[in-house]
């Protein structure tokens, strides 16, 4: 209080409790340790339990705000659940959306009845938003927004400019992270507040937060060099108005906090030091396939279908992290496997396409590469196959893979495949296709 500082705690319900459910396993579905990370709801046990640790964590918390958290449920055992499946009968709820939200309007209620505010993920929107509850919108922008135009408050950080757990550098030059890439003038950008909202929409942005998860968090300095400068970039995102933010002079300013910090014994990221965005992502690229039509033969996944049925040939190449909308990611059995059309018989001096590991989360290189080219589109002549020795070492890496060479073709083929032993993701930005003189 003294440093006007007011900390809300987070319980988290009514999932991400394993540990919770390892200690009281009557209280999960399978009413076993470690087969379940959801409190089972139509136990009543659950909720007398969870109304005591609110009981106690409002003794230890005089703040106005209790966070529920909500998030990342799997609704799986609840339908098969019998007590869960009688407590919808008995209140009329037609799903298990409509279940988690009546497990937290009975939180909401239990502590406005304490003088408290529920606070929660973007999630506890599914099923029906508890009548005053407040949401923080991590999953994007869109839970927020639709919370602020139904009357409700909303704390904006969604995960693409805010969290600070992600990389704020080219990962190749980084401590290991969890993914991502948000640098220091992406979490500058952030504009909470869009230009349709009524005065009194706006009112309802109740601000914004920065989260730094600690998976790939092992000390203090680590902490420090993954914060700083970044949240100097958070705080005026909240108490700017966008038309007087200029990205340039905040920088020189931030110049200025890192060199303060370092002389003051903090460990700021060296901000002078920014290798910045992947050079392949600068710039548009010209090469013979662009604008052609790509025919997938096995699909890219919904996820992480940047461009859709374009991105592969739209002359745009990826930056540093998978989820930027341009590299394209690949899961199905045959994993990559497309066909691009050229519209006529071309020479064509070389192939290829780079593609991206990141261990953590299951993104690797691919073990095999095949390209091939036809005339007809029917028969394919194989050009180049490769296989490579994949390592499930932490850490990120981008291979390129290209046949050089002198050919005539309408076709081209480009296969890439995970190996058994790792399987995981591909992930491949643009398929570059250049003439002779080029290629060589």
């Amino acid at each position: 209080a003294e440093r006007h500082i007011t900390i809300i705690p987070e319980i988290e319900m009514p999932a991400h409790s394993e540990e919770v459910l390892a200690a009281y396993p009557e209280m999960s579905c399978s009413g076993e340790p470690y087969k379940n990370a959801e409190f089972c709801i139509g136990n009543e046990k659950t909720f007398e339990f969870l109304e005591n640790v609110l009981t106690e964590v409002m003794e230890l918390f005089p703040s106005e705000y209790i966070h529920i958290g909500g998030d990342e449920a799997n609704k799986n055992p609840w339908k098969a659940c019998p007590k869960c499946q009688q407590r919808m009968k008995d209140e009329g709820l037609k799903d298990v959306d409509e279940l988690q939200s009546y497990a937290i309007h009975r939180m909401e209620v239990f502590l406005n009845k304490h003088g408290r505010k529920l606070l929660g993920w973007d999630e506890i929107m599914q099923g029906g938003l508890a009548p005053n509850a407040t949401v923080m919108s991590w999953r994007g922008e869109e839970g927020g927004l639709k919370a602020v135009r139904s009357g409700h408050r909303a704390v904006m950080t969604p995960a693409e400019f805010f969290y600070l757990d992600y990389y704020q550098d080219a990962p190749i030059s980084q401590p290991e992270a969890i993914g991502g890439y948000v640098p220091l003038e992406k979490v500058y950008s952030y504009d909470p507040v869009k230009a349709d909202f009524t005065p009194e929409e706006k009112a309802l942005v109740y601000g914004v937060q920065a989260n730094q998860w600690a998976e790939y968090i092992s000390t203090d300095e680590q902490y420090e060099y993954m914060m700083y400068p970044r949240l100097l970039a958070v705080a005026e995102v909240g108490w700017s108005e966008p038309e007087r933010k200029d990205f340039a002079d905040f920088r020189n300013r931030a110049l200025v906090a890192v060199d303060w910090m370092t002389a003051n014994g903090y460990h700021p990221f060296p901000l002078k030091d920014e290798v910045g965005h992947r050079p392949e992502s600068r710039e548009p690229i010209e090469h013979l396939a662009l604008g052609k039509p790509v025919t997938y033969n096995a699909p890219f996944n919904e996820t992480y279908k940047a461009a859709g049925d374009k991105s592969l040939t739209d002359g745009l190449r990826g930056d540093w992290t998978y989820s930027d909308g341009r590299w394209q990611g690949f899961i199905s059995r045959n994993r990559l496997d497309v066909t691009i059309d050229l519209g006529e018989e071309t020479q064509i001096g070389s192939i290829g396409a780079d593609f991206m590991q990141a261990a953590g989360p299951e993104v690797f290189l691919p073990a095999e590469v095949i390209i091939s080219v036809s005339n007809d589109g029917q028969k394919f002549k194989r050009l180049k196959r490769e296989k490579h020795k994949v390592s499930r070492e932490p850490g990120f890496a981008f291979a390129n893979h290209t046949w050089k060479g002198k050919t005539k073709a309408r076709y081209v083929r480009v296969q890439a495949r995970s190996g058994k032993e790792l399987g995981g993701w591909i992930f491949t930005d643009e398929i570059v296709v250049l003439p002779p003189a080029a290629g060589k």
